[in-house]
């Protein structure tokens, strides 16, 4: 019975050191879930932020493709405008270069009428200077026979 209390002692001695295993791989166990709780909670939190991060981005995606058809609305209706504008100035351009050409044609009309005018009156005048030249002749002759006769008078 001696060896007993030896082996009993070993036994308890060896009861001892795996309850003293235990109790560090307990407190192991317990530091391994502490951190992975701890883990798990700063991913949790990062989770959450990344959940806010990306309703944030949804939100944003949302105005932006609102603003988008928005413009994309003004614009079109821009080109429109700009497109009734363009025919309307297309249209106003037509009218006066119309309304020039038929001016032209008109002060054309009238040059014509006036240089016609003005070669007829041309033409009255070299009549007119010619009529007088003959008149001047004329008077030039009778001039010379009333001298002529004033002096048969004279020495009569």
């Amino acid at each position: 019975m001696i060896g007993m209390p030896e082996d009993e002692q070993k036994e308890k001695s060896l009861s001892h050191h795996t309850i003293q295993q235990l109790i560090i791989e307990k407190d192991q166990a317990l530091a391994d879930l502490n951190s992975v709780e701890k883990s798990l909670a700063d991913l949790f939190r990062r989770y959450e932020k990344m959940k806010d991060v990306l309703e944030g981005f949804r939100k944003n995606e949302e105005v932006l493709k609102k603003c988008a058809q928005e413009y994309l609305t003004r614009v079109r209706k821009e080109e429109q405008r700009y497109q009734a504008l363009k025919i309307h100035a297309e249209e106003k351009l037509d009218k006066a270069n119309s309304d020039i050409a038929h001016v032209r044609c008109k002060a054309k009309q009238e040059q014509a009428a006036y240089q016609a005018n003005l070669r007829r009156e041309q033409m009255k005048v070299d009549s007119l200077e010619r009529t007088l030249e003959q008149k001047n002749r004329e008077i030039e002759e009778l001039t010379k026979i009333c001298d002529e006769l004033i002096a048969k008078m004279g020495r009569s």
